[in-house]
C-alpha cells in the first residue's frame, strides 16, 4: 500500500503554495515529499484546487488536507465566510466540497493562522510564550498564539490587523471599511501610491528606489511604515504580545518598511511595552507549513473517510 501523506495549500489570491507530507505525527517541521507553487483557480475554486492536490499527490495515499485562506472561515464546518482578496470563495462549504472530490478529511483555516502556527513552532517565534505574528502581502493576516494554541476569539476571527482603521478617510477596504491597513500597506495599495508618486513598478521596484535614495519612494515607505506602526501600537494597547514576527512578501529583506515602522513605534509608544518586532524566517512558505502540520493533527484526529461536516 502507498504511504499516507497529508497536504497543506496556502492560497493567495494569484497564487497556491503547497506541501506534501508524510502523515506520521511528529514535533519537528514536517519534511517536504514536495512543495512548489501553481496559479490560484479562478473558475471552480473546488475543481481547480482538488485538480492540485491530485497532481501533488500523484501515487500517494492522501489522507487530509488543510487549505489556509486569506479571510474569515468557520472551522467547524469548513466554510469560507468572508475572503476580501478571494470574493469567490464567499460563503463557500469548501472544507465538505473538497473533501467529496478528494475522498480526504479536509479542513480549512485562515492564512494568518496557518502562518503563525509555524512561525511559532518552528520559526521566528519558536521557544517564545506569547507570540503575534503578521504577514504583510496582498493583505495583512494576523494570528495570536499563546502557549502554542492559537487566540480565535470568540467567534473565530481575532487578529485580523489589515482591517484595523489607520486612515478614517482614506480609501475603500475590500471589507467595506474605509482606510483600512490593507488600504495603505497592502501589495496593491503601494503599488498604486509608487505609481501616483510618479513611480514605476511593483513594491519591490519601490523597495529598490527606496534603498537608491528615491524622494519619491521614501515618501510612500513612510506612508506604509507610518500606518503599520500605528497599527502595532494598538496591538500592543489590546493584547500586549511577548514578541511579533513579521512575515509575508513585503517584509522579506531588506525589511525596510519595517525597520522603519519599528523605529516609529518607539517613537510614538507612550504606555506601551513595546516588545521585539523580529522578521519571520520560514518565508513565503510558512502558510503552507503551518497548513500541513494542521493536515497531520487532523489526520490523527478523524478517522480516513469521515468528513468534517
Amino acid at each position: 500500500m502507498s504511504a499516507a501523506v497529508v497536504l497543506g495549500l496556502d492560497v493567495g489570491g494569484s497564487s497556491v503554495k503547497y506541501r506534501l507530507a508524510s502523515a506520521t505525527p511528529s514535533e519537528r517541521i514536517p519534511e517536504a515529499l514536495a512543495q512548489g507553487t501553481v496559479s490560484t483557480p479562478k473558475k471552480d475554486p473546488v475543481a481547480g484546487l482538488a485538480a492540485i492536490a491530485r497532481d501533488v499527490t500523484g501515487s500517494h495515499r492522501l489522507v487530509a488536507v488543510v487549505v489556509a485562506i486569506p479571510g474569515l472561515v468557520d472551522e467547524t464546518t469548513g466554510t469560507v465566510l468572508r475572503s476580501a482578496n478571494l470574493p469567490a470563495l464567499d460563503g463557500l462549504a469548501l472544507g465538505p466540497a473538497l473533501s467529496a472530490e478528494l475522498d480526504a478529511t479536509v479542513g480549512v483555516i485562515n492564512d494568518g493562522r496557518a502562518a503563525a502556527v509555524a512561525e511559532a513552532r518552528w520559526g521566528a517565534g519558536a521557544g517564545e510564550r506569547d507570540v503575534f505574528t503578521l504577514a504583510l502581502g496582498t493583505g495583512i493576516a494576523g494570528s495570536h498564539i499563546v502557549d502554542g494554541r492559537v487566540v480565535d476569539g470568540a467567534h473565530g476571527i481575532a487578529g485580523e490587523l489589515g482591517h484595523v482603521v489607520v486612515e478614517p478617510s482614506g480609501a475603500v477596504c475590500a471589507c467595506g471599511q474605509r482606510g483600512c491597513l490593507e488600504t495603505v500597506i497592502g501589495a496593491p495599495a503601494l503599488r498604486r501610491a509608487w505609481n501616483r508618486a510618479g513611480g514605476d513598478g511593483s513594491p519591490k521596484d519601490l523597495l529598490a528606489a527606496y534603498e537608491a535614495g528615491d524622494e519619491r519612494a521614501h515618501r510612500v515607505v513612510d506612508r506604509g511604515a507610518g500606518a503599520l506602526a500605528d497599527a502595532i501600537l494598538t496591538l500592543l494597547a489590546l493584547v500586549d504580545p511577548g514578541v511579533i514576527v513579521v512575515g509575508g512578501g513585503l517584509a522579506s529583506a531588506p525589511h525596510r518598511i519595517v525597520v522603519r515602522a519599528r523605529a516609529l513605534v518607539d517613537e510614538r509608544a507612550t504606555f506601551h511595552r513595546v516588545p521585539p518586532i523580529v522578521p519571520a524566517t520560514l518565508g513565503k512558505w510558512a502558510g503552507a507549513v503551518g497548513a500541513v502540520a494542521e493536515a497531520r493533527e487532523l489526520a490523527a484526529r478523524v478517522p480516513v473517510g469521515i468528513s468534517l461536516n
